[in-house]
């Protein structure tokens, strides 16, 4: 499944602001690495890559272990994903804010 931008930006909008603030950031961020990867601006090791286009896909799909429709938890399970890859994926990561030229540390914030 190929991870769409258009598809992305229309679920990040179905996240409340004040409840997954990070988590918006976060998924915005991995959308635009892979962007960069995929149209050759930038290079990361592909298991980061395939990390972060699993996390943005299963953040998409709408068969979650707890459905995002699901009122005050329903983006527990995309939020937890997308810190696991995050974590695993973190010097990659720095490393791609540090050539974008913003600051890292929003993103990996507890």
């Amino acid at each position: 499944m190929a991870v769409r931008g258009a598809a992305i930006a229309k679920h990040v909008n179905k996240v409340d602001p004040r409840k997954f603030p990070q988590l918006i950031g976060r998924v915005r961020l991995a959308a635009e690495c892979v962007r960069d990867v995929m149209r050759g601006d930038y290079r990361l090791p592909w298991k980061t890559v395939a990390a972060l286009a699993a996390a943005l896909t299963y953040f998409i799909t709408p068969f979650d272990v707890i459905p995002d429709f699901i009122p005050l938890t329903g983006f527990i399970d995309d939020a937890a994903v997308i810190a696991l890859v995050f974590g695993a994926a973190e010097a990659d990561l720095r490393r791609y804010c540090e050539w974008r030229g913003v600051d890292a540390q929003r993103y990996f914030e507890a």
